[in-house]
C-alpha cells in the first residue's frame, strides 16, 4: 500500500512480531526476507545495549559523499540521530534529506546514536514504540536509505540486529540475541524484548503487561471480532496476523488518552500514550478503539483481495475511506453504543469533508497536506455507494459486492484508481445520478461541496441530516 499512513485521532498506534525462541511463526506477507548472499550497496547494523538508545551503523559497499533518505519526517532524524559532534550534518533535499560529512569527503561507514523513545510524526509511523517492560518495536522503514539519488525511501536495506539477552521478532520468526532480514517497500516492525506472544482467535498478540486487564481483554477480542466479521463476507485470510499493543512507559503527568498505529503486511500495531491510560477506563469511553481495529482489519482484507496491490496517496479515498466504511457497516450490527458511535462518525465526516473540500479538491488533498480528507470523504462516498446499490438491488447487493468486483479487476491487472473503482460500482448497480455526483466530488474542485455531498447522500437514499 506504499507507505500506509497512520492517524492520531485520539486513537491509533504501534505493535511488533512474536513467537517462541528459535521457532517460526506463520509468516506474514511482508517485507522481511532472507538476506541475500551478495554484498548489498547499503547495510544497517543495529545494536541495542542497556539504556534507552541504540547504535545504528551504516556500511556501504562503496564510499559515497552522502546517504539519502525519504521522506524527511519533519526533521526527526536531524534531531535524534547523532553522530560524532561536527563530523556529519543533515541537509534537506527536495522531498527527502541526506546526511554528509561536514568536510565533504566520501565515507563508507556512518555510526549514529539514537534514543529509543516514542515520537509522534506527521503522516508517518513512529520510529520506536517502547513497552512498559523494556521491550520495543522498531520500524525499519525509516532506516531505509540510498547511496545515490534518486531515492524513494522504499529501496531494500539489509539489516542485522543485535540485542544480547533479548528475543528479536521479525518476518514471522523469533530468534535469541541476533537477527538478519531485508527491509523493503513499506518496511516492517521489529520486536525486541522478552514478552511471550498470546495466541488468540486468529492472531498472535503481544500486549503491554501494564495495560489494565479489562482493557487488555477487550482489545484481545475486538480485533478478532472484526476479523471474523470480514472473513464471513470476504473469506478467511491465508495468514495469521500479529497484533502489538504498547503502552508508553513514561507518560507526562496529566496527559489524556492518545494513540497512534496502523497496519503493515501481516501486522496490526497500536501505541497508547498519555497518562490517561493508567487511570480507570470504561469501555464505553474507548469505543474508538473498536473503530480503529475494524478499520485496520478491513485493510487486511483489502490487501488479501488485491494480492497486496493498493493505490497511491491521491487515490487513498478508496482504501482509507473504504476501510472506514467497512468498519461502519460491521459496527452497525453490534451494540447500541457502537451504532451510536458510527452515527456520530458519519455526521462528523460530513462536516469535515465539506469544510475541507471548500479549500482543496479531493484528488489534490494529499499534496496539500490534508490527507485525512481521504478518510472522511472516502467513507461518505463508500457508504453512499453501499446505500445506492442496496436500494437498487432490493438489498441483494452492497459495498462488499462492489469491493469484491474491484479487487478481482485489480488482481487481473486493472490499475487501482478511482475510475476502476467506480466502474466496478457501476457494474454492481450504482445508479447513474449517484455515479455522476461521486465522479465530480472525487475529480474536481467544488464550488459548493456541502451541497454536492448532501446531493450524493440523497441520491443514494440517505438522509444528510441524520446519516
Amino acid at each position: 500500500m506504499g507507505r500506509t499512513l497512520p492517524r492520531a485521532l485520539t486513537g491509533i498506534a504501534a505493535l511488533a512480531l512474536a513467537g517462541t525462541s528459535g521457532s517460526a511463526l506463520p509468516a506474514p506477507a511482508g517485507p522481511a526476507a532472507p538476506v541475500a548472499a551478495r554484498t548489498p550497496p547499503v547495510s544497517l547494523h543495529i545494536t541495542r545495549s542497556l539504556g534507552d538508545s541504540v547504535k545504528a551503523e551504516y556500511r556501504l559497499a562503496r564510499p559515497t559523499r552522502a546517504l539519502h533518505f525519504a521522506p524527511p519526517l519533519d526533521g526527526y532524524r536531524a534531531r535524534d540521530w547523532k553522530s560524532l559532534p561536527g563530523e556529519f550534518r543533515w541537509v534537506r533535499e527536495g522531498d527527502g534529506e541526506r546526511i554528509e560529512r561536514t568536510d565533504g569527503k566520501p565515507f563508507a561507514r556512518l555510526s549514529l546514536d539514537i534514543p529509543v523513545r516514542y515520537s509522534a510524526l506527521e503522516k508517518a509511523y513512529a520510529p520506536f514504540s517502547p513497552f512498559s517492560d523494556g521491550g520495543v518495536l522498531v520500524y525499519s522503514g525509516h532506516f531505509q536509505a540510498c547511496p545515490a539519488l534518486p531515492c524513494k525511501g522504499t529501496e531494500p536495506l539489509a539489516v542485522t540486529i543485535a540485542a544480547e539477552g533479548e528475543t528479536i521478532g521479525v518476518g514471522g520468526k523469533r530468534s535469541a540475541n541476533t537477527a538478519a532480514f531485508i527491509s523493503r517497500e513499506e518496511g516492517t516492525n521489529v520486536y525486541i524484548g522478552s514478552a511471550q506472544p498470546v495466541p488468540t482467535s486468529g492472531f498472535l498478540a503481544i500486549v503491554d503487561p501494564a495495560l489494565q486487564p479489562v482493557l487488555r481483554d477487550h482489545l484481545l477480542e475486538s480485533l478478532p471480532q472484526s476479523m471474523r466479521d470480514f472473513a464471513a463476507i470476504y473469506g478467511p485470510l491465508s495468514i495469521t496476523p500479529e497484533l502489538y499493543v504498547s503502552l508508553d512507559p513514561k507518560p507526562p503527568s496529566g496527559t489524556s488518552l492518545s494513540s497512534q498505529g496502523g497496519t503493515l503486511p501481516g501486522q496490526v500495531f497500536i501505541h497508547l500514550y498519555g497518562d490517561g491510560w493508567r487511570k480507570p477506563i470504561r469501555l464505553g469511553d474507548v469505543v474508538w478503539l473498536d473503530w480503529f481495529f475494524a478499520h485496520e482489519a478491513a485493510h487486511f482484507f483489502q490487501r488479501a483481495g488485491t494480492n497486496d496491490v493498493i493505490g497511491p496517496d491521491s487515490q487513498a479515498w478508496i482504501h482509507e475511506g473504504g476501510a472506514d466504511a467497512m468498519a461502519a457497516l460491521v459496527m452497525k450490527g453490534r451494540s447500541d453504543t457502537e451504532r451510536s458511535y458510527v452515527t456520530r462518525r458519519i455526521a462528523e465526516a460530513r462536516k469535515t469533508c465539506a469544510a475541507g473540500l471548500a479549500e482543496v479538491a479531493l484528488n489534490a488533498a494529499s499534496r496539500a497536506g490534508k490527507f485525512d480528507l481521504h478518510y472522511q470523504c472516502g467513507m461518505l462516498i463508500a457508504l453512499a455507494i453501499d446505500a445506492d446499490v442496496r436500494r437498487g438491488s432490493g438489498g441483494a447487493k452492497s459495498l462488499h459486492d462492489v469491493n469484491r468486483r474491484f479487487f478481482a479487476t485489480v488482481r487481473a491487472g486493472t490499475p487501482w484508481n478511482g475510475r476502476s473503482f467506480l466502474e466496478a460500482a457501476r457494474r454492481t448497480g450504482l445508479s447513474a445520478p449517484t455515479l455522476a455526483t461521486i465522479t465530480a466530488i472525487t475529480s474536481q474542485k467544488l464550488a459548493d461541496p456541502a451541497r454536492q455531498i448532501d446531493t450524493m447522500l440523497r441520491q443514494a437514499g440517505m438522509d444528510p441530516a441524520a446519516p
